[in-house]
């Protein structure tokens, strides 16, 4: 409604007519300035009625479905267009963008802006402007205005918006260039996605954009070394790597910044790539379109190289050095070098796309891998030399997340294993929590729910903002949608959807819901500075990390309650039974290594071994009687973790299978197989290590395939065969008598003699081509040597296919992989906990009842040391109270701890004969300080978390607070407590509330004629007149918390100590302590006198003082270029930061002098601190920061000699900023002036 007046008062003062003139939007018509004011005003009246019928019309809209909504989205936009553009070209706009109207739609775009755009840019006008009677430049204005004016309305009704729920920024003027085009425009795919674009003449179908520089004129005239911002760069330049390009700080990455230019897929100059892109670099354009936001290793002969924008990566995150110092980056070709190179890549959140050149045709180039955060190992580094690869990494996970009013579905994709595990139900604390116990999540995070139900995610601070929402129908089932989710991930990935994705519902019926990050935090579960690690504890130091992983994720999201029992039954078969000793279990592979090689047929002889190692361990355990105790609770655990139903029967066949398959492929490690044997040549010991090294060099493949293979004995014969004709030619070109007459050369692969043999000889020659000097050959050996080095290829590709038909045979045993890594782990976790734990007197409680019975101490510590508390907690509840440093917090961690531990199924830091209650969630809170970047204070974080509390607290709960209302007064902080209680107690939850305000246990709160909360205590006694803690809990009520002798162990000085004493003493607390009644009290002492008011000041604020200030700003300098600023007026770029300013704040009355080198932080504070005071503010750039700290006390001193009243005057004091004589003299001038003052007061007293 007030934009309606607003207008209609505009309306009405653009058509008031005056004498002599007329409007120039009405004829003139007879009857004088009466008829032409009769005409604007009902024109004035159409177009109201006009807006009228328009919103009235948007108000039934909101009636019809989205889909009515954009097809009038169009006519909409057109008829809001003033003036109205011509009919014919109204209908060609309508025409030309009506076929892609449907783009807005978020099923379409999803809230991808560059999707939205792409579709859109495909839009044509389709005729010709002169048909049209229009000049260009007045079709594009026409046509921008109507683009614009369309993702308006789209983004008013939630159609033109992202991924965060936020409006996108519209493209006008770049839209209104593409549909006034007279290019062709691609044609979509049966996707929807737009096909590569092919090259013509050097140019894309769409176009090769000619920039000059990626950076704008204003950054390329910056100083070298200084970092850029995403508004530095071009708009042609995408957005992703404007973002990128941002983070950028290394020197010499920086300086390559400003070589990016051409077209916006590389950066890379169209002059230093020719005119035309051909051969490898139209190829390389080619796959970049495909993956745009990868960065692409390309292989070229020896060297991976990456160029553009992609090799400025590889020098900011790689630390390469630029070749040539170009925009061009490489390293040589090998597995070792490219994972660590991938490495540095992901780690920084990049994608890396890996093209080889092919095996046949080197000029042929294949994309082999994409690597991501979530899939950062190379699978096929066989392919690229020898060197072993290293560790392998599973990565960071994919989430998959959909929102539901019933809560949260969460799951963890993992590509590497080709499976999904999730579950249902998860509250956002937990998700939170989730999130936090992974190194990071890969991007994006998969999100599908209702619609807006992206409002509620975007109310979640912790929620990331990197989402790809999926826009399922409702309707659809939670598979369909998690299957999509994984589609999506294998388009990503270039992987293939086969094998499929397996996904496992983690069973939650009877399970502790998964803990909140707060929770987890507190009792150790996740890192917080100060807490012991609850897992570190629970195993022994040397537990490998598979078990360590294992057990924090089973902490964090509890299991079901038959798997609970399930490990309480395998733990107690570990700690009962001293003569159970398991097989070796020690080099289990991770279950993603096995899945991920397996899948890309690349799996190394090792990887096989450690497979058969693993499964012969887990066959012993299964065949075998005396580990009969252990069948049942572990095939119960793996198959409630593989998501598959196992039988020991079925389980055993299946590894029998896997093992046979294993033998028959792989050479029985008990034969030898020797690349030295039968190669004897000289007695000559020097001589002979040369020919051994040729041998161990080319026969790598020895002892990983059994010859039993067909293809694998034919390979051996023929190394064995070319061998023995290398060796002859060798003993027939050395003379009788030599001594270190051969030369193995591990670059060239040969071998050369020393001297002249005895035969026809002739110079050797390099890989290269080029004669060596002083080496020497024979035509019959350089014909044996190349025999051999073939037959050797060909052995080394027989062993290779070998081990591909091995992973071909073992996909069809994925599942029972899956379970015997899982029962693995699962065994060498559960042991190591049994055997750690029992060790130090845990045990396993009873779970029943609803009463906590046990004695307790804290899990970090050794049972020598800890004192044991015992526990009696009831439906009552208690409240804990004790002295500083008694050990309230230890025991609340202690009593959390043990609840988890138990309601997990393990060992705990209790002596036998307890008992733990079946809780539904365990919750800690304690005071965790603020959060500024959420303007969060430390009481406010409190508030929420204590809510989500009272929001799903009931009975099962278990809640644990510690000092709740430390962030606030303690008169309300007595209250909130007192609020909490009540509340837990109503809700039948138990509950251990920690506290000082002591004087809480005397309130008689309001239980509804349930009892009161039981009053604990910690333990105190005094020796020698000195108290001592004892740390043990005790019934009863303590009164003093001893913060004295806490003040003093910390460090207090003894002044300090004696003034605390004195403010604490009871005479002192009214009359020191205590604020004073502004009102009086008849106590009260009787007022001072008022003293002498001093002469009124000078405001700040009047335009006559602003005057006067600025001329004695200007003055300091003797310059006049001071800027007067308004409160929120942006300051020039040359000031924000960087350059010395003095400045004044122009406040209510009164004026804040100071200076500052980065202005823009600085003025952000003050705009924070005075708010609505700030009514102005004076600049005055300086030289550097010393001359503005000497002008800034010169000129609050010149003010106070005026009598400006000055917010502060500190510096006024300071002479070390000023010229000596202006500071005496201004000295003197105050001196007097606070003489003047000390005698107007005597006059006013007397």
């Amino acid at each position: 409604m007030s934009g309606l007046l607003g207008r209609l008062h505009l309306a009405r003062a653009n058509h008031v007519v005056r004498p002599g003139s007329r409007d120039r939007d009405t004829p003139r018509r007879p009857g004088g300035m009466a008829g032409v004011h009769q005409a604007a005003v009902a024109a004035l009246g159409l177009r109201m009625a006009a807006r009228h019928m328009a919103k009235a019309q948007v108000r039934l809209l909101r009636n019809y479905s989205e889909s009515k909504q954009i097809e009038i989205l169009s006519a909409e936009a057109m008829d809001a267009l003033r003036p109205a553009p011509p009919g014919a070209f109204r209908k060609a706009l309508l025409e030309g963008f009506g076929r892609e109207v449907q783009s807005f739609s978020p099923e379409v775009h999803q809230g991808d802006r560059r999707r939205l755009l792409q579709r859109l840019r495909r839009c044509r006008l389709g005729e010709d402007l002169a048909s049209l009677g229009l000049e260009a430049e007045e079709a594009r204005k026409i046509t921008q205005a109507y683009v614009q004016s369309l993702w308006t309305l789209a983004a008013r009704r939630g159609l033109a918006v992202d991924a965060k729920g936020s409006k996108m920024r519209s493209a006008a003027a770049d839209l209104a260039r593409a549909f006034l085009s007279e290019e062709a425009c691609p044609h979509p795919v049966a996707d929807g996605r737009l096909p590569v674009q092919p090259f013509v003449d050097g140019e894309t179908v769409e176009r090769w954009r000619l920039v000059g520089s990626w950076l704008s004129e204003r950054a390329m005239e910056r100083e070298p070394d200084m970092l850029f911002k995403a508004e530095d760069f071009h708009e042609a330049v995408a957005p992703f790597w404007r973002e990128q390009l941002e983070r950028v700080n290394r020197p010499e990455a920086l300086r390559l910044v400003r070589h990016l230019g051409g077209d916006n897929l590389f950066g890379w100059l169209k002059s230093m790539a020719s005119s035309k892109p051909t051969g490898l670099f139209q190829q390389a354009l080619a796959w970049k379109s495909q993956q745009p936001h990868t960065v692409l290793l390309v292989q070229v002969g020896d060297f991976f190289e990456a160029w553009g924008v992609d090799a400025v990566m590889l020098v900011q995150w790689c630390g390469l050095n630029p070749m040539a110092r170009r925009a061009r980056a490489g390293f040589p070709v090998n597995a070792a070098s490219l994972q660590q190179t991938v490495d540095c890549l992901t780690r920084a959140d990049l994608s890396v796309a890996v093209y080889v050149q092919s095996a046949e045709k080197k000029t042929v180039r294949v994309l082999r891998q994409v690597l991501t955060p979530g899939a950062p190992s190379y699978l096929h580094g066989h392919e690229l030399g020898k060197e072993t690869i290293g560790e392998f990494s599973e990565g960071r996970p994919y989430i998959a997340m959909r929102l539901r009013t019933d809560g949260l579905l969460f799951a963890e994709i993992r590509p590497f294993r080709r499976e999904v595990r999730f579950r249902e139900d998860v509250t956002p604390e937990a998700v939170e929590a989730l999130l936090a116990d992974q190194d990071g999540v890969a991007w994006p995070i998969f999100v599908d729910g209702s619609k807006r139900s992206f409002l509620q995610a975007n109310k979640w601070k912790w929620f990331p903002k990197q989402r790809r929402w999926m826009n399922l129908p409702p309707e659809v089932q939670d598979d369909y949608f998690l299957q999509r989710c994984c589609q999506e991930l294998c388009h990503t990935l270039q992987l293939s959807q086969d094998p499929p994705f397996v996904q496992v519902r983690l069973n939650t019926a009877g399970a502790l819901q998964p803990l909140t990050l707060s929770t987890s935090k507190n009792l150790g579960v996740l890192q917080r500075d100060g807490v012991p690690l609850l897992v570190d504890h629970a195993l022994p130091e040397a537990a490998p990390a598979s078990t360590r992983r294992l057990m924090r994720r089973w902490l964090l999201a509890p299991r079901s309650q038959d798997t609970v029992y399930a490990m309480r039954e395998l733990l107690q078969v570990f700690i009962s039974s001293q003569a159970l000793v398991l097989p070796p279990l020690h080099r289990v592979p991770p279950v993603a290594k096995v899945i991920a090689f397996i899948t890309a047929r690349t799996g190394s002889e090792r990887l096989f071994r450690d497979i058969q190692d693993c499964c012969q361990g887990l066959q012993m355990i299964l065949a075998k009687e005396r580990y009969g105790s252990l069948w049942d609770p572990l095939l119960k655990i793996v198959a409630a973790d593989t998501g598959s139903e196992l039988h020991r029967d079925d389980f055993l066949r299946d590894l029998r299978q896997v093992l046979d398959l294993i033998q028959d492929r792989l050479h029985d490690s008990a034969s030898a197989d020797d690349p030295l044997a039968d190669c004897s040549v000289s007695k000559d010991a020097d001589t002979q290590r040369a020919v051994e090294r040729l041998f161990e060099s080319n026969e790598a493949f020895r002892g990983i395939a059994s010859r039993a293979q067909e293809s694998v004995a034919a390979a051996y014969k023929g190394v064995q065969d070319a061998r023995d004709h290398l060796c002859q030619a060798l003993k027939e070109g050395l003379p009788a008598k030599h001594s270190d007459a051969l030369v193995y050369n591990p670059f060239d692969n040969d071998l050369c003699f020393k001297q002249k043999p005895r035969n026809d000889s002739h110079a050797a020659h390099d890989r290269k081509g080029k004669a060596k000097k002083d080496r020497f050959t024979t035509k019959k050996l350089e014909a044996a040597l190349s025999a051999y080095l073939s037959a050797a290829k060909r052995a080394e590709l027989a062993v290779q296919q070998s081990l591909e038909q091995l992973c071909d045979e073992l996909s069809g045993h994925v599942s029972a992989l899956r379970g015997t890594v899982a029962a693995a782990e699962l065994l060498m976790t559960a042991h190591a906990h049994a055997s750690h734990a029992s060790r130090l007197g845990w045990c396993l409680p009873e779970l029943n009842g609803t009463k906590l019975q046990a004695t307790i101490a804290p899990y970090w510590m050794d049972p020598g040391d800890a004192v044991w508390s015992h526990v009696d907690l009831d439906l009552c509840g208690a409240i804990a109270t004790g002295p500083n440093m008694s050990g309230k917090s230890t025991l609340m961690r202690a009593i959390g701890a043990s609840a988890l531990l138990a309601n997990c199924g393990f060992l705990c830091p209790v002596k036998p004969g307890a008992t733990v209650p079946q809780y539904q969630q365990v919750v800690f809170i304690s005071a965790e300080g603020d959060r500024p970047s959420e303007g969060v204070s430390a009481f406010g974080r409190e508030a929420m978390i204590s809510a989500s509390l009272l929001r799903r607290a009931g009975q099962g709960t278990l809640a644990l607070v510690d000092e709740f209302g430390s962030g606030t007064e303690p008169r309300a902080a007595k209250a909130a407590v007192c609020a909490l209680l009540e509340e837990l107690s109503a809700q039948s939850t138990q509950f251990v509330v920690a506290t000082h305000l002591h004087d809480i246990v005397d309130v008689d709160l309001r239980l509804d004629g349930k009892a009161q909360p039981i009053a604990w205590r910690m333990g105190m006694k005094k020796t020698g007149g000195f108290p001592v803690w004892t740390y043990a809990l005790e019934l009863g009520v303590c009164r003093d918390s001893l913060a004295a002798h806490t003040l003093e162990h910390f460090g207090w000085p003894a002044r300090a100590l004696g003034r605390f004493q004195a403010l604490l003493a009871p005479n002192a607390a009214q009359s020191e302590v205590e604020t004073k009644d502004p009102s009086g009290s008849p106590n009260a002492p009787e007022p001072e006198p008022e003293p002498a008011k001093e002469p009124e000041l000078s405001e700040a604020s009047s335009v006559d003082s602003v005057e006067a200030v600025t001329e004695m700003m200007a003055a300091l300098k003797d310059e006049s270029d001071v800027l007067l600023l308004q409160p929120q007026d942006m300051l020039p770029a040359p000031l924000c930061a960087g350059k010395a300013v003095l400045y004044a704040l122009l406040l209510s009355g009164r004026l804040y002098i100071g200076q500052s080198d980065n202005m823009q932080q600085r003025l952000r504070q003050h705009r924070q601190r005075f708010g609505e005071r700030l009514e102005g503010l004076l600049l005055l750039p300086v030289a550097n920061t010393g001359e503005a700290r000497r002008l800034e006390t010169r000129l609050q001193r010149q003010l106070l000699l005026r009598g400006f009243a000055l917010e502060s005057s500190q510096d006024a004091l300071h002479r070390n900023f000023s010229d000596e004589a202006a500071a005496e003299a201004e000295d003197e001038a105050m001196r007097l002036r606070r003489i003047a003052e000390e005698l107007l007061e005597m006059a006013h007293r007397r």
